[in-house]
């Protein structure tokens, strides 16, 4: 593994190489490329842009783009990845008019690096460029994506409600007085009456 990406840099190398006597001669204004930014992880379509520099509405007009062809790349001694057949470049312009050229797959990567070598032509000139375009396990992009987690607050349970006190009992209502049964008068038993006196 460690002779393959050895091999890579070095071909990236002479990649920068041809794309620098490509150059030599043209105006020093002349259409550029610049960072390389991958969207896509291990796994998926591949996504990516290249920023383009120098680009003048008559280059941008006639460009032609294209990933080179699998003869171009057995002649770089570089591997010609499977997900490549069918890539689509377009030459795209930011709502802050800057220019990228959008690198697009149907194929998923299943490697995680893809060396591209794209061939430019335009009015003014040509221009081939490799590029070596490193992706990052899906987890990864997800993790480096996903917003820092919130610790959930853990609210403390409703104290119970202290049972009423009992309502003071209603004071007993005063007794209402008797009033004072009338009492019957007294009646005298009437003295005996006295028996006559015997006759003499």
């Amino acid at each position: 593994m460690k002779h393959r990406r050895f091999n890579a840099g070095r071909f990236a190398l002479s990649g920068l190489a041809v794309a620098t006597a490509c150059l030599w001669g043209l105006d020093a204004r002349a259409l550029g490329l610049g960072r390389l930014t991958v969207h896509s992880a291990l796994g998926e379509p591949l996504r990516a842009e290249i920023d383009v520099t120098n680009l003048t509405p008559e280059e941008a007009s006639t460009l032609l783009l294209r990933v080179a062809s699998p003869e171009a790349y057995r002649a770089a001694g570089v591997e010609y990845n499977s997900a490549l057949p069918g890539a689509q470049l377009q030459l795209v312009r930011g709502p802050d008019g800057r220019s990228v050229i959008r690198i697009t797959s149907t194929r998923a990567v299943q490697e995680p690096f893809v060396d591209v070598i794209l061939d430019m032509n335009w009015s003014g000139g040509k221009l081939v460029r490799e590029y070596t375009l490193l992706l990052d396990p899906p987890s990864a992009t997800r993790i480096a994506e996903a917003p820092p987690a919130v610790a959930p607050q853990i609210s403390a349970a409703p104290r119970a409600a202290a049972p009423r006190s009992a309502a003071p009992a209603q004071a007993a209502a005063p007794a209402q007085a008797v009033p004072p049964v009338a009492r019957a008068p007294e009646r005298h038993a009437a003295a005996p009456a006295q028996a006559p006196a015997p006759a003499p």
